[in-house]
């Protein structure tokens, strides 16, 4: 290389972020609008990565044990109660200002087995059904009523049609079992107008999981999926009718259903179905990230996957035992994540939503040390705060961009000066960081003394809002190419939009 920069610069950028995480990709194909790394970020509906929010346990342990699962019971009459099973008991309790309180009902049920749950009637009133891979059990509001008689024992349920439906039965695996109209007491009986189905679609193949897409009773095995139709007030039987043969599901825990689609997790990363289709999320141009994490589990930790829909923002979360929580955005069709740190430790247990005392959808998650948690806390910028505000350990984001080579990856650049289009909204700590094939670098951005965006409520304000600005960042060096990545540990929210690179030509190879 030879010569001094000068003349005109030569300019790179990161135009949005919309095209989110692709980590699988040759850094030559990752395209402009998409992320190396998205720690901790979470995408915009606008374009842009944001921050994702804090953590904050709403009680005390609710036991010293794991929790396996939670539920929200949205009853008949409009009120809602908080369900969840740990320490082989149900507990109870109604959202409202922290720390809420947890009731221990009478009745044991598994310690190992991660329960499902689902809202149905048992020929009179509203009820949850309870699994626990035993006789089914069922919470009326005030009794819990541990291995009813004359049920068949199932560690999955779900209604459809006007019917509960399970499977899971260590002595038929192949099965799927159905109750009599509204009444779930009577799931497997068949004096009762119960009943069971051996699903032979595809062989003796293990029923894992079920779930009510459309007109359809969908039924995930190991390895195939087949669907049923026709069972509701007309009792019509059609026999299940396979869907696919060569994808199944690996963790029931991953089977969510939204709208008219489902989405699960498969050995070969997540896939999403409807009643006449299967196919994978990824795409050449969008890749999966999750499957490089999933090649490495064990299949014991395939049990400890768990997935969820926020309605909020229109994001499926997807937890990773030993990697974090991974963001689907359903709406861009991106990912981001994962998100680590107090998500990690303790190990999340469980995901569900709920409504808080605002009527508005928000999440919970339960960990490996007892406790419930509320994700995305209002003004909460830690993970794992008590539920009195205190305590609780900070976060970063990391976002790197894609590889910017300024128009041509066989021509030496000298590094002058990056923009950052940013709301810090109060962050104390962010930094642009750079690196070449011949140096690196790392620029501190000002503190921030902007108001937090969105009024301390993530999803509340206007994206590009006046607090919006660019940053200069001084850069030097050299290379053929720039590897930028932001980073932030401060206590906020901040938004990051655009990056723009500003290099000078030196020489080709």
């Amino acid at each position: 290389m030879a010569g001094e920069p000068g003349g005109v610069p030569l300019l790179d950028q990161q135009p949005a972020m919309d095209g989110g995480l692709n980590n699988v990709s040759d850094d030559i194909l990752v395209q402009p609008n998409q992320l190396r790394k998205a720690i901790n970020c979470r995408l915009t509906d606008y374009g842009a990565i944001t921050k994702r929010g804090g953590t904050q346990r709403v009680s005390d342990v609710v036991a010293s044990a794991s929790i396996l699962n939670g539920y929200t019971w949205r009853r008949d009459g409009g009120t809602q109660q908080l369900l969840v099973v740990t320490n082989e008991r149900l507990y109870t309790a109604t959202y409202g200002a922290f720390p809420i309180t947890w009731t221990q009902r009478t009745g044991a049920v598994s310690a190992t087995v991660s329960p499902t749950f689902a809202q149905f009637r048992d020929g009179t009133n509203d009820v949850v059904y309870i699994t626990d891979g035993g006789l089914l059990n069922k919470w009326d509001g005030t009794t819990f009523s541990v291995n009813l008689a004359n049920t068949s024992a199932v560690e999955s349920i779900t209604v459809h049609n006007q019917r509960l439906w399970g499977c899971g039965n260590s002595s038929f695996p192949d099965s799927i079992f159905y109750s009599a109209l509204n009444n779930g007491d009577s799931l497997g009986n068949a004096s009762a107008s119960g009943g069971q189905i051996v699903v032979r679609t595809f062989g003796d193949e293990t029923v894992v999981g079920l779930a009510s897409i459309n007109t359809s009773l969908m039924i995930f095995h190991r390895r195939g999926i087949s669907r049923l139709t026709g069972y509701g007030q007309d009792d019509i039987t059609v026999e299940p009718a396979g869907v696919t043969a060569d994808v199944g599901v690996i963790a029931r825990h991953s089977i969510v259903s939204i709208g008219n689609l489902g989405f699960f997790v498969s050995e070969r990363g997540l896939y999403m179905v409807n009643e006449a289709e299967v196919a994978p999320v990824g795409t050449v141009d969008k890749p999966d990230p999750l499957l490089a994490p999933i090649r490495a589990l064990t299949s014991t930790q395939f049990d400890a996957i768990r997935a969820a829909f926020n309605r909020a923002t229109r994001e499926l979360w997807i937890s990773i035992p030993g990697y974090g929580v991974y963001v689907y955005h359903t709406v861009l069709r991106s990912w981001a994540g994962p998100w680590d740190t107090g998500y990690l430790s303790p190990a999340t247990t469980a995901i569900w939503e709920t409504l808080n005392t605002a009527g508005l959808p928000v999440m919970l998650r339960g960990d490996a040390s007892g406790y419930v948690s509320l994700c995305d806390a209002p003004s909460i910028y830690l993970d794992n705060v008590a539920a009195n505000g205190t305590g609780g350990t900070r976060y970063s984001m990391t976002a790197q961009l894609h590889r910017l080579y300024s128009g041509d990856d066989a021509l030496a650049k000298s590094l002058r000066y990056g923009y950052l289009t940013a709301q810090l909204n109060g962050s104390d700590s962010c930094s642009v960081t750079w690196k070449t094939d011949m140096v690196a670098g790392a620029y501190t951005l000002p503190v921030s003394t902007a108001g937090l965006w969105g009024s301390g409520t993530w999803g509340s304000g206007s994206w590009g809002g006046p607090s919006s600005k660019n940053y200069r960042v001084q850069m030097g060096g050299t290379g053929y190419y720039t590897d930028i990545t932001i980073i932030d540990s401060g206590r906020a929210l901040p938004v990051f939009s655009r990056f723009q690179l500003a290099s000078y030509a030196l020489g080709r190879r």
